[in-house]
């Protein structure tokens, strides 16, 4: 079973200083078990995304960020799938986010590859953004459990 890990997520278990760290660390610990409870799913949209919030918020310098995306997630090819974004996938974005204006562009990005690979979970720090979408089964925000 494969579930996307959206870049909120990913930054904060990348980030070591971030205060919600360990519940997105819990999601990724899942992926790289012995015996994994499901492959993680990213996009280019993700990737970016996330390197993004690594330099700019969490200041870390962009050699160390890209040094931590790979070694401390990309580098599993068994793992990690990164799904393609291609011209389909960015039109079914746009139709989606004219369906679901509220919804930022990235997202619907994001929605759509899930929908394309037939994948209907997503760890997220927006569900509210996901859910609107009725491919999309379940969207867990991990940090719910610490509240």
């Amino acid at each position: 079973m494969s579930a996307f890990i959206d870049s909120g997520i990913l930054w904060r278990a990348l980030d070591p200083g971030h205060p919600e760290r360990q519940p997105c660390l819990g999601i990724l610990r899942k992926c790289f078990t012995k015996r994994p409870e499901f492959i993680a799913g990213v996009n280019s949209v993700i990737l970016v995304e996330t390197m993004i919030l690594l330099v700019k918020r969490s200041k870390i310098m962009p050699e160390v960020a890209s040094k931590l995306l790979w070694e401390g997630f990309l580098k599993s090819e068994e793992r990690v799938i990164v799904y393609p974004t291609y011209r389909n996938t960015l039109r079914e974005a746009l139709n989606l986010q004219a369906t679901e204006p509220r919804v930022d562009f990235p997202d619907c990005v994001i929605a759509s590859s899930m929908n394309e690979n037939g994948i209907s979970r997503i760890y997220t720090t927006n569900p509210e953004h996901f859910i609107l979408f009725n491919f999309v089964k379940e969207a867990i925000d991990p940090r719910e459990s610490i509240l």
